[in-house]
């Protein structure tokens, strides 16, 4: 939980590439790029109670972020260094807006 930015995207690639091999793995995160970086399939809790269950795209979305931690966020994709789209969270003009 509190690793350095990039410590944290050596243990999420170590994830991926286990994953790659076919291995499960559950992280539990409160960072939603974390999911959208490693992620094939998402549970987002709220209240002790499943909220969402689904791919990243579909579970991680403004209105679920602002349900789970009401605060506005904003979705958007970006161009990753592979050529793709990457999805990224970041913080809505006047991100107290919930």
């Amino acid at each position: 939980a509190n690793l350095d930015f990039g410590n944290q995207l050596r243990v999420l690639d170590r994830i991926k590439a286990l994953a790659a091999r076919g291995v499960s793995v559950v992280l539990s995160t409160h960072d939603p790029d974390h999911a959208f970086y490693c992620a094939d399939r998402v549970a987002m809790l709220h209240q002790g109670r499943l909220l969402r269950l689904g791919t990243p795209e579909a579970a991680i979305t403004p209105d679920s972020l602002r349900q789970v931690y009401g605060v506005a966020v904003e979705v958007v994709a970006v161009d990753g260094p592979d050529g793709g789209k990457r999805r990224v969270c970041i913080p809505a003009a006047d991100s107290r807006r919930s």
